[in-house]
This record gives structure tokens, C-alpha cells and sequence, in this order.
């Protein structure tokens, strides 16, 4: 239970999972809990996560945002920027199942492959960039020619979001890579733009979503059918597939955003 690497209790994917302090840390479902599982399931972390996003990001209504990262994070920070009626959400990536379901919750999507990424933002900001911009691929970013470079992203919002912007970050930046082939990279030191973030005055909100702090709103605008964040399954499988499915996922095969494991299957 609880983040990797930080509680004694392991082993959350299983038929039982023991919570600390339930009392407090479980979330009392509504009576429709059943009916819109695949919505509520999201609560325990990736819809409040993504949202935590847009809140670091200080999104307000009528915010131009962008996001890189169509991932599972990624398409949920957009769907919360939607929520939060921002006026125009891009979201930058190129993979095309998450840039598909990007589309179909109403953000645009940027196909990396095409082109610069910062150089499409900006031609649909008029040249003045995004009002906010979310952080949300760590270091699983990759180079136009695919290849692994963790600073890309964090240096692509500088340039994409407008001078006194704002930029919220949850993507994951690992302590070490040894494997990689930049100094920086192995030591999880990623080159950072100082000189362009600091003359564009931006701000940079950072840090592990505390999901209490939003799971009882969410859950409500669940309830009353004002979100719907299940958009993004692509899978739902019973707990004894849950490593093939992890292979699929892990392999960025086509169509495998995001995966339910069902114990009770």
C-alpha cells in the first residue's frame, strides 16, 4: 500500500490488501460504486495525480495548457485541465493510441514525429506559448530519433510555455540510470535551461500528488457524472494476466494505455 519504495506494506495487486489507518485513508464510495467501477478505481492515485499536475501548474479557466505525455498521467492532467475549463488543451506525444484518446476528450494533439513540438505549440498560441504546461514523463522521454534523454521534456516547457508561465511537474526522475549514455543521465542530473527559465520569470511547481487531498472532490464529480476519467482503459483483465499485461505495456504495443486487474475475475 501506498507509493514504491515508501511503506512497509507490499504487494497492493493481490485478492486482499491491508490499508493503514483505514478510517482515514479509505474513501467511502458512493451507492453507484458498482455501476462505474472503472471510474472510481482511478481515484486511488491516477486521476488525483494528473489533477495534482494542473494544480502545480496553477491552471485557471480560460488557460491555454500544454502536456507532455500521453500516457495514463498525461491524458488525465489534460481531462483535468477540460475540467477545469481551460480554453485550449495541447498535448504533445507519439504514441497514436494516446494522442487518439487526447482527441477524443477534446485536447489537441501534437504528433512529436512530425515536428518540433515547441515550434507546434507556438503556432497555435500565436507565437506567445502556453499559459501553463504539465511535466508528466519523467525520465521515460525520448529524443526525436527515440532515443532515451530525460532533460528533453522539462527543457521543451521552458521554451513552450509564455515568459511568467507556470509548469507543474509529476513525471518520475529516478535517482540513477547507469545504463544511459550521458553522464547527467546516469547520475538522474538532467541539464536543466536555467538561463531561458529564469529570464522567462516561470514558476515550477513540483511533488508526489497527495491524493487525499483531492479524491473526495473527484470522487463527487464522478458521482454526479461531470467526470468520467474510465475514458482511458483500454483493458480490463482478470489478476492472474496482470504479466501479460504488464509485457504489452511495457512494450508501448499499440492500444495498451491503461489496464484493470480484476481480483475477483
Amino acid at each position: 500500500y501506498g507509493c514504491a519504495g515508501m511503506g512497509p506494506y507490499p504487494g497492493g495487486q493481490a485478492e486482499y490488501l491491508r490499508v493503514p489507518y483505514g478510517d482515514f485513508n479509505c474513501l467511502r464510495l458512493p451507492e453507484d460504486a458498482q455501476e462505474k467501477e472503472a471510474d472510481y478505481v482511478m481515484l486511488s492515485d491516477i486521476f488525483p495525480t494528473g489533477y495534482h499536475t494542473t494544480e502545480m501548474a496553477g491552471v485557471q479557466p480560460g488557460d491555454s495548457v500544454v502536456i507532455y505525455g500521453a500516457g495514463p498521467v498525461g491524458l488525465l492532467a489534460a481531462y483535468s485541465a477540460i475540467l477545469k475549463s481551460a480554453s485550449k488543451v495541447m498535448i504533445v506525444d507519439r504514441h497514436p493510441d494516446g494522442l487518439r484518446l487526447a482527441e477524443k476528450i477534446g485536447a489537441i494533439p501534437i504528433d512529436e514525429s512530425k515536428g518540433s513540438p515547441v515550434d507546434q505549440i507556438l503556432d497555435l498560441t500565436a507565437g506567445e506559448g502556453a499559459d501553463a504546461g504539465c511535466e508528466c514523463l519523467g525520465h521515460h522521454a525520448h529524443d526525436p530519433q527515440n532515443q532515451e534523454q530525460a532533460d528533453i521534456t522539462m527543457n521543451n516547457l521552458i521554451q513552450s510555455v509564455r515568459p511568467t508561465g507556470r509548469i507543474g511537474v509529476v513525471g518520475g526522475f529516478q535517482p540513477e540510470d547507469p545504463k544511459s549514455s550521458e553522464a547527467l543521465a546516469q547520475k538522474r542530473q538532467p541539464a536543466f535551461d536555467w538561463s531561458l527559465f529564469l529570464s522567462k520569470g516561470q514558476r515550477i511547481g513540483t511533488g508526489q500528488a497527495n491524493v487525499k487531498a483531492y479524491n473526495r472532490r473527484l470522487c463527487n464529480l464522478i458521482e454526479v457524472g461531470k467526470a468520467k476519467p474510465s475514458f482511458l482503459v483500454t483493458h480490463e483483465l482478470p489478476l492472474r494476466d496482470g504479466p501479460k499485461a504488464y509485457r504489452h505495456f511495457d512494450a508501448r504495443e499499440n492500444g495498451w494505455v491503461k489496464v484493470l486487474l480484476k481480483p475477483a475475475a
